[in-house]
């Protein structure tokens, strides 16, 4: 008798353990029948505390294990290696609630992805990732894929609408990570696309979307690959964004016509685009025509429109149904998942037909072409040893064309055991030790479906071969011209004067992206961080001051870019480095000598968080301020952390693409400093925040080495999404260097509407706007307090009116849209505000910046002294706290604020708030409040934000508030795997230490 099997039917009951030779054999491999593996058992529980016990039961033998869905995915991720047992949640498929106010479903994962849409179908919803096996698949297995599909060209993926996760660790103890919360590291955001190596998530809590208000649907048809997919460049490119835009090749075409799912594809097309619009109707004809006008421009056949919701149920049922009608033309399939950038479609699909005839194999495609995600279906017989043999080595081909041409290994499917020797094609070293750091931090036991996405030593050594000899002569090539380059420039203060060139290198190589031009034209000596060590560890420790640090930095990165900051840090200096390599000395530095270091953008965040227990300097990135690339073909920017978010828009504009974030700020901030706080503005109801529009970036760890997480493609699911959690973690892990960001086209029109009225009738207009899915970019709601500028027409106008506050909308697109949209929220608002006044502004760029600066009318510079600084007047006059609650509870919580936290939400506070969000930042002048009853009152009212579902936040405040109420608010079991996280990452505690109060 097997005593673990016993003790597991005890927990789950005897049904629901399967063990029997033949009841395993269906759980021997997943979607993808080229790998298998016999589990010892296959356990069904039906709740999350199940799930626990048995994992804590698993712990305390040490039996591996791994979770399952529906075993549809393609990369062998859910096979239980080591004769593991299998967690199978197939059972676990409740719908636990639906809160139609909010639009999201909380859920358990075992519940399959389709279900969900037709369940909220009716209250005009939908789930909108929407993989090909969406019909099959689980939820469960979506979040741990991060799983893509058809419309996450627009709507992103699965990451993208989590909004909350319980998860069990290999413990058994069990976790809720929330994405919406500003109080601590983005483990959610790194937890989604762990492939079940990080733990098992039993519920999760979904966003969910409106459906949208009119569809187009247009199929066309072309001679050639190559001209279908140079239009898909030139669509978006042109600045359209479809919902979907979708390639099949001739042979699919074929496929697809002589199965069950013909949908009147032309039989003699080399290539097809299924391409869909979604938004209001006012205006998608012409987006449709333009796109169509497109593809007619290179080459296109025919352009034909969906003239119903039959036919285009019908087209995409097609393009759903080319994997099982591949089974026509092949006995088997090997599906591989890629992605490249957009603009090099073109080369790289003529290359994977070369590969596919050098290795005398039949190659198809059917891929998800608006974001260069390539599926190439290689057509084989496994009866076939030789013809295996060659599919395994085009394969790997093919991987490295894909990497080559700046893309990665995998955008959907996941690396699990069929490509973990692949990764570091994509991966240095450092990188996956940092992923592996990570992984250990969520499951210290290595128990959690081991074996998979990070290699073993011997494959990770042939693969780094592999990735020497393919790429080791052009990286060094690019390498050396762009060196030669920046030892000739000038200047590289001014982003715009310092553009990359196009060829510069390739940014997933450590080459291409510390390539780096010179501050200024004066020469300063390579200082090795060993003579700064040396010097200053020659000082006797008690003698170790302000003058003696000062000096050991200024060999470091010059005596000029050493400074003291202002008279309330008297024994704080901040160091600029000038390169990367500079700024890695400095952390090997302090590293060395047990220095805590801060590192800081414009230090207008400086002292977010709790009081840091000690600060010896400030590392801030002022001078890595070079724009590196732009792509627009790709939607594509890499920039250094210190460029300005306002110099790299005014850059990017001039290309028509912009990066829509607009997060607290007077003009200052960096998009280092953007993606270290993580946080957004009013633009984010309509663009979301900072974390879904960085796609890769390069970070200096505490010790000084370099790693890179993401790269440079829009949807990459190779490896553990590490830029999720540098995003909002203040500092406290590494030193952004340089981040890749996703754009978007500049809107055609821009406008904002502005209503005043008491609070209840302005939310109440706030509502009907977003009931009526006019699709604005912002909602905010503002105090009074909001708009003061002298020359703004629109505040004199507010205290002409003497309202409790104003609602503001903003409307951006296409001029006949903005007609539309203006139109339809006057009439609304006229309807629910009888009484109050309307304007409309076209220049509206001044208003929305000093929504973002977020000052109390305070004059500041009348209450202190001329002597004092800017930084000092923000962070001693005024407290800034936060709270996100769920939207529909944004009235009850800003309510009891003002009934029970007046000491902090005073009438001449300023405060603004986010309809569709339920995001509230206020800022009080300090002058106006008692510190001991303000205290009290942030505690009551995060008590009150957590008992509706949200949090609350203290952004700035003086230390004698801070050292009596934490910043954040982090739950406890939380704040343990932060704390873990911190440890592998920076395990001396070097960087901001106590800022997420570790210690």
């Amino acid at each position: 008798m097997d005593e673990l099997l016993e003790n597991l039917r005890a927990i789950v009951g005897h049904e629901a353990v399967l063990s029997e030779p033949d009841e395993l054999l269906v759980y021997e491999c997943d979607g993808l029948p080229q790998h298998k593996a016999r589990p010892r058992a296959v356990v069904f529980p039906n709740s999350t505390e199940e799930v626990a016990e048995v994992l804590r039961l698993l712990a305390k033998k040490h039996i591996y294990f791994a979770p399952r869905g529906a075993g549809t995915g393609l990369s062998g991720g859910a096979l239980a290696l080591s004769a593991g047992v299998i967690i199978e949640l197939a059972r676990m498929r409740k719908v636990l609630r639906l809160d139609l106010a909010n639009a999201r479903a909380r859920v358990e994962t075992g519940l399959v992805n389709a279900q969900l849409s037709r369940l909220v179908a009716a209250h005009n919803l939908h789930y909108v990732p929407d993989p090909s096996s969406q019909a099959t698949c689980t939820i469960g297995g979506n979040i741990a894929e991060n799983a893509g599909g058809i419309h996450c060209l627009k709507y992103g993926m699965t990451v993208d609408h989590v909004l909350g996760a319980r998860v069990v660790l290999s413990d058994g103890a069990i976790v809720d990570l929330t994405s919406e919360d500003r109080n601590g590291y983005d483990l959610l955001g790194v937890f989604v696309g762990s492939e079940g190596t990080f733990g098992i998530c039993t519920e999760a809590t979904l966003r969910l979307t409106p459906l949208p208000p009119s569809v187009r649907t247009l199929l066309a048809d072309f001679k050639s690959v190559d001209e279908a997919s140079r239009s898909v460049s030139a669509i978006i490119a042109e600045g359209l964004i479809p919902s979907a835009l979708e390639m099949v090749d001739g042979a699919t075409i074929r496929a697809v016509e002589a199965s069950v799912f013909a949908a009147g594809l032309p039989i003699d097309a080399e290539a097809a685009l299924l391409i869909e619009l979604d938004g209001l109707a006012a205006g998608l004809d012409e987006e449709a025509a333009r796109c169509a006008g497109i593809c007619r421009t290179f080459g296109a056949r025919n352009v034909r429109q969906a003239q119903d919701e039959m036919e285009r149920k019908k087209l995409w049922a097609a393009r759903k149904g080319a994997f099982g009608a591949m089974g026509r033309i092949s006995p088997d399939l090997m599906l591989q998942d890629a992605v490249v950038p957009r603009s090099r479609l073109p080369e790289v699909l003529a290359e994977i037909y070369h590969i596919g005839a050098k290795y005398r194999l039949r190659v198809a495609n059917v891929f998800h072409a608006g974001d260069g995600n390539l599926h190439p279906y290689i057509c084989f017989d496994s009866r076939d040893k030789d013809e295996v043999m060659r599919v395994k080595e085009a394969g790997r081909e093919m991987m490295e064309t894909c990497v080559r041409a700046g893309g990665t290994i995998t955008g959907e499917h996941g690396v699990g055991l069929d490509k973990s020797e692949y990764l570091p094609l994509v991966f240095s070293d450092d990188d996956m030790e940092a992923m592996r750091r990570v992984r250990a931090a969520f499951d210290p036991l290595g128990l959690c479906n081991p074996g998979k996405i990070i290699p073993t030593s011997r494959s990770c050594g042939e693969a780094r071969a592999a990735q020497t000899k393919l790429a080791s002569k052009t990286h060094q090539a690019n390498f050396d011209v762009i060196k030669d380059d920046a030892q000739k420039a000038p200047h590289a203060a001014s982003p715009n004067s310092a553009i990359a060139r196009k060829d510069s290198p390739d940014m997933n190589s450590s080459e291409g992206a510390l390539a780096r031009a010179p501050d200024s034209p004066q020469t300063h000596a390579h200082v090795d961080a060993s003579s700064a060590i040396t010097a200053f560890s020659s000082i006797p420790h008690e003698a170790r001051n302000a003058n003696g640090l000062r000096n050991a930095l200024a060999q470091i990165v010059g005596e000029q870019y050493v400074t003291q900051l202002d008279e309330t840090h008297a024994l704080i200096v901040a160091a600029a480095p000038a390169s990367v390599e500079e700024a890695c000395e400095l952390l090997r530095y302090a590293s060395s000598e047990q220095l805590a270091v801060i590192p800081a953008g414009s230090m207008s965040w400086i002292e977010a968080g709790n009081a840091m227990s000690h600060t010896d300097f400030v590392i801030t990135t002022r001078r890595l301020n070079r724009i590196i690339e732009h792509e627009p073909a790709d939607l594509i920017s890499i920039a250094e952390a210190g460029v300005t978010l306002n110099d790299l828009n005014a850059h990017l504009r001039t290309a028509g693409q912009w990066l829509p974030l607009d997060p607290p700020d007077d003009g200052r901030a960096t998009v280092g400093g953007v993606a270290a706080t993580g946080v957004g503005g009013a633009l984010s109801h309509a663009y979301q925040a900072p974390r879904h529009h960085i796609i890769g970036m390069h970070i200096a760890l505490a010790d000084g080495r370099i790693i890179k997480a993401g790269g440079r493609v829009v949807k990459n699911v190779a490896g553990y999404d590490l830029c999720k959690l540098f995003v909002g973690s203040y500092g406290t892990l590494g030193l952004i260097l340089d981040l890749t960001f996703k754009l978007k086209p500049v809107p055609a029109s821009e406008a904002t509407i502005v209503s005043q009225g008491c609070f209840a009738q302005i939310l109440r207009a706030a509502r009907s706007i977003l009931h009526a899915q006019l699709l604005p970019s912002a909602v905010e709601i503002a105090s009074l307090n909001h708009l003061t500028s002298p020359e703004n027409e629109l505040a004199n106008v507010a205290r002409e009116e003497r309202s409790a506050c104003l609602l503001l909308i903003k409307f951006a697109g296409a001029g006949q849209t903005i007609e539309y949209q203006l139109r339809r929220a006057q009439e609304i608002l006229n309807r629910e505000n009888a009484n109050g006044s309307l304007n409309i502004a076209t220049d509206d760029e001044r208003m929305w910046r000093e929504i973002a600066a977020a000052r109390p009318t305070m004059n500041m510079d009348d209450a202190s002294s001329k002597g004092e600084s800017r930084t000092r007047r923000e962070h001693t006059n005024q407290l800034i706290w936060c709270a996100q609650v769920p939207p529909a509870a944004l009235e009850e919580f800003i309510n009891y604020a003002q009934a029970f936290g007046r000491d902090v939400f005073h009438r001449s506070s300023f405060w603004h708030a986010g309809a569709g969000d339920g995001r509230l930042r206020v800022a009080v002048p300090l002058a106006l409040i008692n510190e001991e009853r303000a205290i009290e009152a942030l505690r009551n009212l995060r008590a009150r934000a957590r008992a509706i579902g949200g949090s609350l936040i203290i952004e700035r405040a003086p230390l004698s508030i801070k050292d009596n109420c934490d910043a954040w608010g982090t739950s406890a079991d939380v704040l343990s795997l932060m704390k873990k996280v911190k440890a592998q990452l920076d395990p001396d505690n070097i960087l901001s230490p106590n800022r997420f109060a570790f210690a």
